[in-house]
């Protein structure tokens, strides 16, 4: 109980300073909005995949479950490589699924692969308080 009072009375401390609510789920990531969106949270990790990547569809869960598990910590965004051309050669993604993890705007960090979330996690230890 009294944590959920803890989280209530964060959150709406965050609202009134104007920091921006954390989604609970991935939101899609563009080529358009990607700066933005990078820039609007501390931690973001984006997951550049293709829906005929099978190891992107194995992956997809897990990005689910840790969106869910870290909001509040960590952004979790989608970029589909097939719908969005321009971000992905920007940093040179030869391979999907690319896990790019950025703090404060930048590049910190990247995941390659169908990986365990269990490394995922390990792997963003550091950049979560």
């Amino acid at each position: 109980m009294d944590e959920e009072i803890e989280e209530i009375r964060k959150r709406k401390l965050e609202e009134m300073m104007g920091k921006p609510e954390y989604p609970d789920k991935p939101i899609e990531v563009n080529d358009q909005d990607f700066d933005e969106i990078i820039g609007k949270y501390p931690v973001v990790v984006v997951d550049f995949w293709s829906e005929r990547c099978p190891p992107c569809i194995i992956i997809a869960p897990i990005i689910e479950e840790l969106a869910k598990e870290l909001s509040g910590k960590v952004v979790f965004g989608k970029m589909d490589v097939d719908r969005n051309m321009s971000t992905a050669p920007k940093f040179g993604i030869q391979g999907i699924p690319t896990l790019l993890v950025f703090k404060e705007k930048k590049l910190v960090d990247q995941i390659l692969g169908a990986v365990p979330k269990e490394q995922i996690l390990e792997k963003l230890k550091k950049y979560i308080k």
